[in-house]
């Protein structure tokens, strides 16, 4: 167990940090990209509610207080991928692709018995599009237009430690520290001259959480769950490059971008337990109100995320029960373009197989849409794919005490 501990460990710095694109929206050139909200675990069926979820045999990623209920004598491990089909509309044009990468990565174990820690590799924004754009000729009195091929690619990710306490019983408290890093790659490509934005950015990030487990009886509970993060500035690094038909090219440092953020934000949740039965929701709220724009077109709006999910846990509860998952979500976008808000929502279902030693295999399954999208705006929908195992190794209480 010491030797793989240690393999882990030493692995985990040196797995990149520029996300993979898990979209390909033209949505996603604008801010810092497509948002990753923690969806997937155990609990992918939910489609990212969380809060106020906690078990001992799987690490919950949307609440870092949630580890003080892992297994005492256990080292816990837990990883998924995510895969997604998406079609893109506008102006009667359809597009579609295929979309996927690793989507979750963690240990969490006991260190002793009122303190728990973890550390983990986790996606947090992806930006993927091709889009071509036909642009008036500045100058032109005739009309006349050039086609410009817009392309981007990258994304931020983040790493980092978790830390937990069991304040009392039923109450316990938690951060994540997080070092957030990658790079995002803008192309814009004429017939007379191509420019490259190569943006390199970086922050530390820190998230809270707390949970609070009120047991009606032997058989009945119900959890209260509260997290908050602070916006934090993203340092960048910009590079402008650009090459002219002729073959000339000029290089511009640190050009004008607009300053960017991790958004500040507070969630709670809550959820109620009985022996098969899991009902659980969440409410979330994202601060975009510090991030700039250059472009006088878009805008950034706070965001609102409602989310709902339910669990019932089929044949023998104290073996290899199966638990089968639904859940539904309603949020608007923080991208607002030329004043036309994007509302979307998503539907999700999921499958959980438990075997010895409290293993598990996980499915899930969401649809997302847009509703009330205004007329000539992309919309955007998309039917993703979850897998996740969640895996652990019984250690001697004497190793972690």
């Amino acid at each position: 167990m010491r030797k793989f501990l240690i393999l882990i460990l030493i692995i985990l710095p040196y797995c990149s940090l520029s996300s993979q694109n898990t979209t390909n929206s033209p949505t996603s050139m604008f801010g810092i990209g497509e948002i990753a909200y923690g969806e997937g675990g155990q609990y992918a069926g939910f489609g990212g509610a969380g809060i106020a979820l906690r078990g001992g045999t799987f690490i919950n990623y949307a609440n870092p207080s949630a580890i003080t209920a892992l297994d005492s004598a256990r080292f816990i491990f837990d990883m998924g991928v995510k895969g997604a089909y998406r079609i893109y509309r506008q102006t009667g044009s359809n597009s579609n692709s295929v979309v996927g990468n690793l989507n979750n990565m963690s240990i969490g174990f006991r260190l002793n018995p009122k303190f728990y820690v973890g550390a983990f590799l986790n996606p947090v924004t992806s930006c993927g599009y091709a889009a071509t754009i036909d642009q008036d000729v500045v100058g032109s009195t005739n009309g006349s237009k050039v086609s410009s091929l817009f392309e981007g690619s990258g994304g931020l990710s983040k790493m980092g430690l978790t830390g937990a306490a069991l304040l009392f019983k039923n109450l316990s408290v938690g951060a994540s520290a997080s070092y957030v890093a990658g790079t995002i790659t803008q192309d814009e490509i004429q017939s007379t001259a191509t420019a490259e934005l190569v943006s390199k950015k970086q922050s530390f990030y820190l998230d809270l959480g707390a949970q609070y487990q009120l047991n009606l009886d032997k058989k009945h509970l119900i959890l209260i769950g509260l997290v908050y993060g602070l916006t934090q500035p993203l340092h960048q690094s910009n590079t402008l490059t650009a090459v002219s038909g002729s073959g000339g090219t000029a290089v511009v440092t640190n050009p004008a971008h607009g300053k960017r953020y991790l958004p500040g934000y507070y969630g709670v949740g809550v959820s109620y337990m009985t022996a098969r039965w899991l009902l659980t929701a969440d409410y979330r709220f994202y601060d975009w109100s510090k991030t700039e724009t250059n472009e006088s077109y878009i805008q950034y709006k706070n965001q609102h995320y409602l989310m709902v999910g339910a669990q019932r846990a089929f044949g023998n509860l104290y073996r290899y029960p199966v638990k089968l998952l639904l859940g539904a979500g309603i949020s608007n976008s923080y991208v607002v373009i030329s004043g036309k808000k994007a509302e979307n929502y998503y539907v999700s279902t999921g499958l959980n197989f438990m075997f010895k030693g409290g293993n598990a295999v996980s499915f899930g399954v969401k649809y997302n849409d847009q509703f009330n999208s205004a007329k000539n705006m992309q919309k955007d929908r998309a039917l993703s794919f979850f897998l996740n195992v969640s895996f652990n190794e019984r250690v001697w209480h004497s190793k972690i005490q």
